[in-house]
């Protein structure tokens, strides 16, 4: 009697394992696809790091930024500097 309770119940699991549909293949189309941004890509790294890392982050870009601008305009000076005083201010438009 328990031989028999025992296969129900089984043949009962397979029968319901086998009923569930199967999952559907995840879609060829590439466009449909999450588009990763620039704007993704920092929240995700945004999202590692706490308020205080990511301000002092975005300090150090911006001194370094403006220390790029900086030495563009102190090359650009020394460059001119040869040509006269006339010919760098011509430069900046003064003249």
């Amino acid at each position: 009697m328990t031989s028999t309770s025992s296969r129900s119940s089984s043949t009962i699991t397979a029968t319901r394992l086998s009923n569930q549909p199967p999952l559907p293949p995840p879609p060829p189309n590439p466009s449909s696809r999450f588009p990763v941004t620039p704007a993704v890509l920092r929240s995700i790294f945004t999202s590692s790091r706490t308020p205080y890392e990511e301000r002092s982050i975005s300090r150090v870009a911006f001194f370094r930024f403006a220390g790029f601008l900086l030495s563009c305009v102190c090359i650009s000076f020394a460059a001119a500097r040869g040509r006269g005083m006339r010919g760098s201010a011509s430069l900046l438009g003064v003249v």
